[in-house]
């Protein structure tokens, strides 16, 4: 969806006084009035352990300055190996499966709705800035059992712990303004920000494929505060809102469809250290998503859909030597599910479930000696309304060859069906996935280089039996080869990204009248991503080109099920960052330049899927208020 940048910035912040900055391998550490070149941010510094498919600490700079990302956390992460094109939705998808597999964790605390609302074939965004965070992680596969609800990978966030210094900044671009600003006290600090998003102007200058009779119109606010009375004591606080409305005519129909929306996430956390080594951590977390639709099937009805969610998580940790660290662990999802459909002489039909998901879970990793460490976790959950009682084991083995690390690993993961299958039928089973990782990775002088292969197999899928009746007997599998190179250092003022996936997935499920390849699914991707900074002239200027095989589909002029594909897809990204002075940034971007109208797939009737706009154009520039530090935008 065509929302506003909450940022695009390539210039940290004298606020980021944590932040390690590599500069010709020299680190750097900034402090409160200090500001970061172009130079100082074209290699990046320290990363996580190239094992457990994870490919970042990615930092906030790196992410909005990824061309064709826009200031989009997922759009920036479908860079990566493992993850799949899906332009009509916007939405993550890795290795194979569906979106709703990928899970978002704020501060170890689930989130249940990550993504905004949109039209039909519109991609989304994601509902939180990257700059509240300070290092993102994506795990495409083999993620702790700690996190749970997630099929295929899990994308654990966590924002800063401490502000230091009072900043305001304000922002404006052709499709809204915002701003906002954090206050430092001695051992606590409160931020805020607030976006207006309205795409009235965005729409006469650009018209997309869908006619609106209210474009979207988005405000949202964010609040945390923090609260640190000693080193070893951290309380946060977390909280955001947002109001979304629009109205369009959707294809070859004169029905008018509208929708409005209330998003609520509220999270709080807290952890403790104490002297004799034992690391406390509580949290808890409310989601809420209040939706309504008028025109959903036919004119002059109402749809009327809320899902909340409430997570509660504890855990201690310790590592009792250098060689032996464990961590135990309990956590409990409590969900409600309700929906309500009126329609014309038809009497109302509502719905409702609460299921509850409660976890025990253990995991140890032992390093037997320098090069050589195991690790072992187990899950146990128990799920009602329909009483299933599931057990989980997790095994991982890396071993460093001088630099280049070996890593194995294996477990399996279990995922409650969707609200809307539970309404149908409360007593689905949890699904299940066995993934197996081998891995083969390198980090070395501002240098990454990484292959993992990979296999997962599905059981317990949700499938209709009839029209009207759910079952869980699908099943599926998914194999691939993920590749990686990162560089950052052979070419001058150069950072340059590539990423291959070769994917292979096949499944039986939903309403497949057999096994076939999933319609979101492409058996080969890519992407490279490069950024140049022109030093001289405080330029940044980043480029993305993506490809991928075409989409499946059913041609029922050919045998078979999901037996065709449409044409491969492929699109070039182009963003530009120009910083004048210290107080001002401008920002530019365009997706698609080439204007290559890609397809997704068809529907049943054999109409090409497309998103509802080719290109996107952004303009905006982003001001800092004050006399100290540079403007960090999400302000937090």
């Amino acid at each position: 969806m065509k929302h506003s940048l909450l940022i695009l910035i390539l210039i940290a912040i004298g606020s980021a006084r944590a932040q390690t900055v590599q500069r010709d391998t020299v680190y750097l550490q900034l402090d409160t009035d200090s500001v970061v070149l172009l130079q100082q941010v074209t290699v990046k510094g320290s990363r996580t352990p190239v094992t457990n498919s994870r490919y970042s600490d990615l930092s906030p700079v790196e992410l909005v300055t990824t061309g064709g990302a826009n200031g989009n956390l997922y759009a920036a992460l479908q860079t990566l190996p493992g993850t799949q094109v899906e332009g009509e939705s916007g939405k993550l998808l890795v290795r194979g499966g569906s979106s709703d597999e990928t899970q978002t964790y704020i501060d170890g605390l689930h989130v249940l709705s990550p993504y905004a609302s949109t039209g039909i074939n519109t991609p989304t965004r994601g509902r939180f800035s990257p700059f509240m965070f300070s290092g993102i992680q994506l795990s495409t596969g083999g993620a702790p059992l700690e996190y749970g609800e997630a099929l295929s990978a899990v994308l654990p966030l966590e924002t800063k712990d401490r502000s230091v210094i009072n900043k305001l900044g304000l922002n404006a671009s052709v499709v809204g303004i915002g701003g906002g600003g954090t206050h430092a006290f001695e051992k606590s600090s409160l931020s805020l920000n607030i976006d207006l998003q309205d795409l009235h102007l965005y729409e006469r200058l650009f018209p997309s494929r869908r006619r609106f009779e209210q474009p979207y119109r988005k405000q949202s606010g964010e609040t945390q505060f923090r609260w640190h009375p000693t080193d070893s004591t951290l309380l946060k606080c977390y909280a955001a809102y947002s109001r979304t409305d629009f109205s369009n005519y959707p294809t070859d129909t004169p029905r008018l469809f509208s929708l409005g929306e209330n998003n609520f996430y509220l999270n709080a956390t807290f952890r403790h250290t104490t002297s004799g080594g034992w690391k406390w951590y509580a949290g808890i977390a409310y989601s809420l998503l209040d939706q309504a639709v008028a025109g959903a099937t036919i004119s002059d009805d109402t749809y009327r859909q809320r899902r909340e969610e409430w997570h509660l998580k504890a855990k201690i940790t310790r590592s009792f030597s250098p060689r032996m660290h464990v961590e135990v662990g309990a956590e409990s999802f409590l969900r409600n599910f309700r929906t309500v459909y009126r329609a014309p002489n038809i009497p109302p039909t509502a719905q409702q479930v609460r299921p509850v998901l409660t976890a025990l879970f253990a995991s140890a990793a032992y390093r037997v000696w320098e090069q050589l460490k195991i690790e072992g976790a187990l899950r146990s959950q128990y799920t009602a309304p329909n009483g299933q009682l599931l057990l989980s084991p997790r095994f991982a083995v890396s071993y460093d060859l001088g630099g280049t690390v070996l890593s194995l690993s294996t477990g399996r993961y279990t995922q409650l069906p969707d609200g809307f299958f539970l309404l149908q039928s409360s007593d689905l089973q949890n699904q299940t996935c066995v993934q197996w990782n081998f891995g083969i990775g390198r980090e070395h002088d501002g240098r990454l280089y990484k292959l993992e292969l990979y296999t997962k197999r599905y059981r317990r899928l949700p499938r209709w039996e009839t029209q009207e009746m759910l079952v869980s007997d699908g099943y599926g599998h998914s194999r691939g080869i993920d590749l990686f190179v990162r560089d950052g250092v052979t070419l001058k003022n150069i950072e340059y990204q590539l990423s291959y996936t070769y994917n292979h997935s096949r499944r039986y499920y939903l309403d497949d009248p057999e096994p076939g390849v999933p319609q979101y699914a492409t058996r080969h991707n890519a992407a490279l991503t490069v950024k140049y900074s022109l030093q001289p002239l405080g330029m940044l200027i980043g480029l993305t080109n993506r490809f991928a095989t075409g989409r499946p589909y059913h041609n029922p002029a050919r045998a078979g099920w999901m037996n065709d594909e449409v044409k491969p897809y492929h699109t070039l990204d182009l963003g530009w960052t120009f910083i004048p002075s210290r107080k001002l940034i401008l920002h530019a971007s365009a997706t698609n330049i080439l204007g290559r109208r890609n397809l997704f797939g068809r529907d049943g009737n054999g109409r090409p899927i497309q998103s509802s706009e080719d290109r996107f154009f952004y303009v905006g520039c982003f001001l800092t208020i004050g006399k100290k530090a540079a403007y960090d935008v999400s302000n937090f």
